[in-house]
This record gives structure tokens, sequence and C-alpha cells, in this order.
């Protein structure tokens, strides 16, 4: 069963132990390995949108609602990120250095 409050400090735990992106990569996994548990704790998504579930100097939790169709330029995050999809897909290309 997922439950926010453990996953928030578990991942939390995770980066002070580890300050890439495994350790937390490890926490996300396992979270999103039953989907329905975190659907059902986060609410079924109404529309797109970006909600910050938890903020720190360390570290930074969103939940993003992709709506169907939503494409966006090719960007840098400037850091590490992990990202654990619990419904739907997200589809990345990678492209070619210039």
């Amino acid at each position: 069963m997922f439950d926010l409050k453990r996953f928030l400090a578990e991942c939390e735990t995770a980066v002070q132990e580890n300050d890439s992106h495994v350790a937390v990569k490890e926490v996300v996994a396992r979270a999103v390995s039953d989907p329905v548990a975190v659907l059902k704790a986060l609410g079924e998504p109404s529309g797109g949108g970006i909600q910050a579930l938890h903020h720190s100097s360390a570290l930074t939790v969103l939940n993003v609602v992709w709506p169907p169709k939503m494409t966006i330029m090719p960007h840098n995050h400037t850091m590490w990120a992990v990202i654990g999809v619990y419904t739907g897909r997200e589809r990345q290309y990678l492209l070619a250095p210039a």
C-alpha cells in the first residue's frame, strides 16, 4: 500500500544517504510497482498540471500530470531527475549531439 508521507520520507532519507539519483530511483521504482495504490493515494487526475508534493534543500518531489499528446521542447533539468510513471506512459526522444 502506497503511503505518501512514508514515500516522501523514504525519498528524503535516500537522497541523504546517496546524493545521486540511484537511491531515490529505487524508492520510486518500488512505489510505482503498485500503480493502483499510488493513484488511489494521489487521486484521479482531473486535468494536466504540476503539484509539488515535497520540497527541501536536497529534494523536490512533483506529481506531474501530462494531458494526452502534450509535448514540450527538449530541455535540460541541469540536475538529475527520477521519473516514475504510475499511469499512462512517457515517451522521450534522445537527440544526437550537434
